[in-house]
């Protein structure tokens, strides 16, 4: 029993590794890197990706919508598509869930149920700190497509050239909302698609400001100042908010590590005086 426990373990943490770093086709590597062209691909013949698609098939389109949107906002970690994390979903809450079940069914459907959803937190926190990200470079990003509006480039040309010359997750929606317009996609439908893939307040402000500019005539660098300084301002708020919460937080690690070493510090040295001047 112990060996077929760990045997079975052990077959789920390759699993889980497996889907996570299983090599991408190139087409599709170069879609996630926001390259414009594909490599010849080549039909990838591994294990999760197949059982990944047959459980697509019998999952139902909305929850299949979902997780391509989780996935879309969490930036695709790790190349991760539908299918795979579906097959890592799986093939982990059996596998645990099975060889804890031989021990305790009861455990075993519920380590089974945590690992089944386990995927969807780890994709969650990966959005978060992917869209905090975004959050803290919006205002330089905005700053600089202002100059570059404002220098007389068009608001195309400007995207590209901001999106090119920086890094991070916000630059390469950028990137991708360029391609889309190259692509024929017209320039609202191809930034409310931005929104959709950050899913942060920032984005979406500006781009609703951009989209009422274009639709009233105003100049977009008058439209991409006012942003920037807001987003400024914004960015500024959130800093000395953390700044205030950072008392409340040191609370607790200062009353668990610092004063039980002060008290003893304190109090040893006065109780061994204390024994000495008491009679025996």
């Amino acid at each position: 029993m112990l060996i077929l426990f760990a045997l079975m373990i052990g077959a789920a943490i390759l699993f889980l590794v497996w889907g996570i770093t299983a090599p991408r086709p190139a087409a599709r590597a170069n879609l996630f890197a926001g390259l414009e062209t594909a490599a010849d691909d080549q039909p990838e013949v591994t294990l999760l990706p197949a059982l990944g698609r047959f459980v697509s098939r019998i999952t139902p389109t909305t929850l299949i919508k979902g997780m391509e949107a989780r996935l879309s906002q969490a930036g695709h970690p790790r190349g991760l598509d539908v299918p795979r994390l579906l097959a890592v979903k799986l093939l982990c809450s059996l596998f645990f869930g099975v060889t804890l079940g031989l021990v305790n069914p009861i455990l075993g459907l519920a380590v089974g149920g945590v690992l089944f959803f386990g995927p969807d937190y780890w994709l969650a926190t990966k959005k978060e700190q992917r869209q905090k990200l975004m959050r803290n470079d919006a205002a330089d990003l905005i700053d600089q497509l202002t100059i570059t509006v404002e220098a007389g480039m068009g608001f195309d040309a400007a995207l590209m050239r901001v999106a090119s010359t920086n890094s991070g997750p916000l630059a390469g929606e950028l990137l991708h909302a360029v391609q889309d317009m190259r692509a024929g996609v017209p320039r609202e439908q191809a930034l409310r698609a931005l929104v959709d893939r950050t899913q942060i307040p920032e984005v979406r402000q500006l781009v609703t400001a951009l989209i009422q500019a274009q639709r009233h005539g105003t100049p977009l660098a008058d439209t991409l100042r006012i942003q920037g300084a807001e987003l400024r301002d914004k960015r500024t708020q959130r800093v000395e908010e953390q700044a205030a919460k950072l008392g409340t937080k040191m609370i607790f690690p200062i009353i668990i590590c610092f004063v039980p070493i002060f008290l003893v510090i304190v109090l040893v040295p006065s109780l061994s005086n204390l024994g000495h001047v008491l009679p025996g």
